[in-house]
């Protein structure tokens, strides 16, 4: 019996000490493949300018889906160099923005290019008016520009047309 302990302990002692050996070597290299890994994602924060980008396409969406206009015009803004002028909505248009429940909107492409500070979003909106059971659907391109001082997203893109007020169209 004193023999199969025997046994017994000296392989469970040489299991354990190549176990801890192991562990010993690979714990560290653990350690830097994981610290070479999140050293990538450094430059993706939250004050980046690409993840910027996004969280202003995720504003104008949600924005658009859930008729949160006052948010929405938050982020549009005239371009600085820019000739056409955004006109600032008017209590009467936004009691019309009021009526239309928009029923998706889904991103058909996204892009930026950080370089010249400008974006774009091409978007598919499904929308109704509150009288109607039709569902309309438009494809809608925003054109966003980058405003370095503030380090935020804008458009100078005007909602649809198609969200105008009847008589001005």
């Amino acid at each position: 019996m004193t023999y199969i302990s025997n046994l017994y302990f000296t392989l469970l002692h040489k299991d354990f000490t190549l176990f801890y050996n192991t562990k010993k070597t690979i714990l560290p290299l653990y350690t830097c493949a994981l610290l070479i890994l999140l050293s990538g994602c450094a430059e993706m924060d939250s004050h980046s300018q690409i993840s910027r980008f996004q969280n202003s396409e995720d504003i104008y969406r949600a924005s658009m889906r859930w008729g949160e206009w006052t948010n929405l015009f938050q982020l549009m803004k005239d371009k600085p160099d820019s000739t056409s002028k955004l006109k600032k909505p008017s209590e009467g248009y936004l009691t019309h923005l009021d009526s239309i429940s928009v029923e998706n909107v889904e991103v058909l492409s996204s892009g930026m290019n950080k370089a010249k500070g400008t974006g774009q979003s091409t978007l598919k909106i499904g929308y109704r008016f509150n009288n109607s059971v039709k569902v309309h659907s438009i494809k809608h391109t925003i054109a966003w520009w980058y405003h370095e001082e503030s380090n935020r997203w804008f458009t100078d893109t005007p909602l649809p047309e198609e969200f105008d007020l009847p008589e001005s169209r």
